[in-house]
This record gives C-alpha cells, sequence and structure tokens, in this order.
C-alpha cells in the first residue's frame, strides 16, 4: 500500500513538473511572439514616418487627391487594429484553453489516484476477507474432528485462541 501511494506521488510530481515545463515553454513563445511584434511594430513605424513625409508633400501638390488618400490611410489604420485585437483574443484564447486543459489534467490524475485507491481497498479486502472465512472454517472442522476423536480436552488458552479465529 506504501508503496502505491509512493508511486502515485512520483507520477503526480512528474505531472506537475511537465505542467511547469509546458507553462514555462508557453510563456517563453509568448514572450518572443511579444518581442517580434514590437519589432515588427518598430519597422512598419520607421517605414510609415518617411511615407507620411511623402504624403503630406503629395497633399500639398495635390490638393484633388486628398480625400482619396485619407481614405485609404483610415482603412489601414482600422485593418491594423482589427488584426491586433484579432491577435490579442487569439492569445487570450490560447491561455484559457491553457487553463482549461491543465484543469482537465488535474482532474484526471486525481480521478485516477481515487480510482486507483478504491482498488486497492476493494482488492484487499476481497483478498483478506476469504482468507479469514476459510480459516475459520478449517478450524471448525478441525475442532469438530477431534471433538468426534475424543480430543474434547485441548487446554483452555488453546481452546480461545481457536474460538476467537471463528469470529469473523
Amino acid at each position: 500500500m506504501q508503496i502505491w501511494v509512493q508511486i502515485f506521488v512520483v507520477i503526480a510530481a512528474v505531472a506537475l513538473v511537465l505542467q511547469t515545463a509546458i507553462l514555462v515553454a508557453l510563456y517563453l513563445i509568448f514572450n518572443r511572439i511579444s518581442v517580434d511584434i514590437t519589432r515588427i511594430s518598430t519597422s512598419v513605424e520607421s517605414q510609415l514616418t518617411p511615407l507620411l513625409n511623402r504624403v503630406r508633400l503629395l497633399i500639398e501638390e495635390s490638393q484633388s487627391d486628398l480625400h482619396d488618400i485619407v481614405h485609404d490611410t483610415a482603412e489601414v489604420a482600422r485593418t491594423v487594429r482589427a488584426n491586433s485585437r484579432r491577435f490579442d483574443r487569439l492569445l487570450e484564447e490560447a491561455a484559457d484553453r491553457l487553463r482549461g486543459q491543465i484543469v482537465h489534467a488535474d482532474r484526471l490524475v486525481t480521478g485516477a489516484m481515487d480510482t486507483v485507491e478504491d482498488s486497492v481497498k476493494e482488492l484487499q479486502n476481497s483478498l483478506v476477507e476469504p482468507v479469514r472465512t476459510v480459516t475459520a472454517f478449517v478450524r471448525g472442522v478441525k475442532a469438530g474432528v477431534n471433538f468426534f476423536r475424543g480430543r474434547s480436552h485441548v487446554p483452555e488458552r488453546r481452546r480461545e485462541a481457536e474460538d476467537e479465529g471463528l469470529f469473523v
């Protein structure tokens, strides 16, 4: 029984270490993604700044195209915002799913440990009780045979010990 508990404690510890490793790996991945997004954002910003300067010159030179350029710029900004919102939602969903999987794995491990513990108790009861019953029956038959053979003069202590085995 002790060894089973130790085995399941080791299994639970390994599962916890594995879960921690997965969480650390996910943290590192999300951190790297965040750095990449910041780098891309900086790159996009550095590329947009000269473009905006050129646009200003074009606006001054061509008042008739001003409306079209402003409309296109606004659409690009909306697309960037929408994509960043989608990315935020994806990160939140991934974190929620990870939390759910961790809770599910914890429930599975706990359920498995409870089932194994119940099974060990059931196995112990199913093996020990029949052995006690058979032992008591054999002692009873032996006492009966001894009685009929005429050996009913068993010392008192021995008779008490045999009688104790008959009670189940």
